[in-house]
């Protein structure tokens, strides 16, 4: 069977554990792996980059909703970038006249700058994504590359609904195999890319 989208999942599930009268529950078992994954998962299949824009006199910016981890903000001035300066919230500095910012900051679901644009000005985010499966995004690149990952995890969190103790710590060991490969592929690739490139490191936030 492909598992390659949201209804593959499902029907793998209760393919795995054989129980047909479960098809309905797949999707709040799926819902609790996403969750189990977005607390211990980061790889950078999970990483992108969001255009933003900012109107005059704005200071704040929304979140992309699927935003998990904010890992830097770029000004877009004209084709060049420059790097926005993170600072805490009671850290940062501010001042009421307006300009092109050049510290930024979180509070809430919302993007802080230092001081009101000056102009419409856009802004570049790169961000960790949230997993989200749904019949509107039925795939993502987490389950294009790690099947197993994303399968064993709802076979782990289906357990306690099945109150079957053996099959937990069957599926729980196979999740945890699967993490520990995946990451260590994310590792290998990250270590490669070290050897040809020279970008500053980057000082992730969650959102």
């Amino acid at each position: 069977m492909a598992l390659t989208t949201y209804d593959d999942l499902k029907a793998a599930t209760a393919d795995w554990l054989e129980r047909s009268d479960l098809a309905g529950r797949a999707s709040d078992f799926i819902t609790l792996a996403e969750a189990r994954l977005n607390r211990e998962l980061r790889l950078a299949v999970m990483e992108s980059e969001v255009d933003l824009a900012a109107p005059p006199g704005a200071r704040t910016l929304d979140l992309p909703a699927d935003c998990r981890e904010a890992l830097g903000l770029w000004r877009a001035d004209g084709p060049a970038r420059t790097p926005m300066r993170y600072r805490p919230a009671g850290l940062m500095p501010r001042s009421d006249q307006g300009g092109r910012p050049d510290y930024w900051s979180l509070e809430g679901g919302k993007i802080l700058l230092e001081r009101p644009c000056d102009g419409e000005t856009s802004f570049v985010l790169r961000q960790v994504g949230r997993l989200a499966l749904s019949a509107e995004a039925p795939t993502n690149a987490v389950l294009a590359e790690h099947p197993d990952l994303y399968l064993f995890a709802t076979l782990a969190e289906a357990c306690p609904y099945l109150r079957d103790g053996e099959m937990a710590g069957h599926f729980n060991a196979r999740f945890e195999m699967a993490l520990a490969q995946a990451r260590a592929a994310d590792a290998r690739r990250h270590g490669m890319a070290s050897l040809v490139t020279d970008l500053p490191r980057r000082e992730a936030v969650s959102c």
